[in-house]
């Protein structure tokens, strides 16, 4: 009986110091999450479309608005130009700034009303249109949608013509700036990537007076006036983005 507890004791000991010396199992590795894009980047673009808006000359004396010389009319053209901006993505939110300069050939007119010089018509023009504007978005990956908003600015030409001739007068607005966008990086890699957008912003110019000094058409004086302005841009773009730190992309 003895025998056979001793051979039992021997038995156990050699079977935990056998399981001590064995490796212990290593954990079961998990794959890695697939990286996604990060939009935190700084980025130059180009960009183009159309704009619409409306434009009122109303007649001004001193201090006091009178009636209007030509009502609310249309105005219409083309915008090309280029931007540059920078975004900083926390989690799903992207927050940014954008400036973009454009060229634009935006115009309208209508003759004057009664009981201003009937003969007469009156247009407005903008030249350039300049915007400085912040954005906040939301990142679906590869896919931004944002919302803007800021100042711009718009370079202009007020001109009143009769079969006596034609006067102009030129100024720069400012006034405010604000629109919704998306954009899509169509192809990434470890620098950055190569993004699409679309773009809509509305800008409000407000009123601004032009020919205070009355210049002479033909026998008459032209009127002093306050011209309405706003815009309604649609546009397209292209932005090269060159990333921070090199934050981790989808490489596609």
């Amino acid at each position: 009986m003895k025998r056979l507890l001793v051979a039992a004791m021997a038995a156990g000991l050699a079977s935990h110091a056998f399981a001590a010396d064995a490796p212990a199992a290593k954990p079961a590795l998990k794959a890695p999450a697939p990286a996604g894009f990060n939009w935190t980047s700084c980025y130059v673009g180009v960009q183009g479309g159309g704009a619409w808006g409306k434009s009122e000359h109303v007649a001004r004396a001193g201090n006091v608005s009178g009636p209007t010389i030509t009502g609310m009319f249309d105005l219409s053209g083309t915008v090309a130009g280029g931007a540059v901006g920078c975004d900083f993505q926390i989690e799903k939110t992207v927050l940014g700034f954008e400036n973009d300069a454009s060229w634009t050939n935006k115009h309208g007119s209508a003759p004057d009303q009664p009981p201003f010089n009937v003969a007469a018509t009156s247009s407005t023009r903008e030249k350039w249109i300049d915007m400085f504007r912040g954005r906040i978005g939301y990142a679906l990956d590869q896919f931004l949608i944002y919302g803007t908003a800021g100042v711009a600015f718009a370079g202009t030409d007020v001109t009143v013509s009769d079969p006596a001739g034609a006067v102009t007068e030129s100024r720069t607005r400012t006034g405010l700036a604000a629109g919704l966008g998306a954009e899509w990086a169509a192809w990434t890699d470890t620098w950055g990537a190569v993004s699409f957008k679309l773009e809509y912003v509305h800008t409000d110019f407000g009123s601004k007076r032009y020919f205070e000094a009355r210049p002479p058409l033909g026998a008459a004086l032209v009127a002093t006036r306050d011209v309405r302005l706003t815009d309604d841009i649609v546009r397209a773009g292209v932005n090269v983005r060159f990333n921070w730190d090199s934050p981790v992309v989808t490489k596609n």
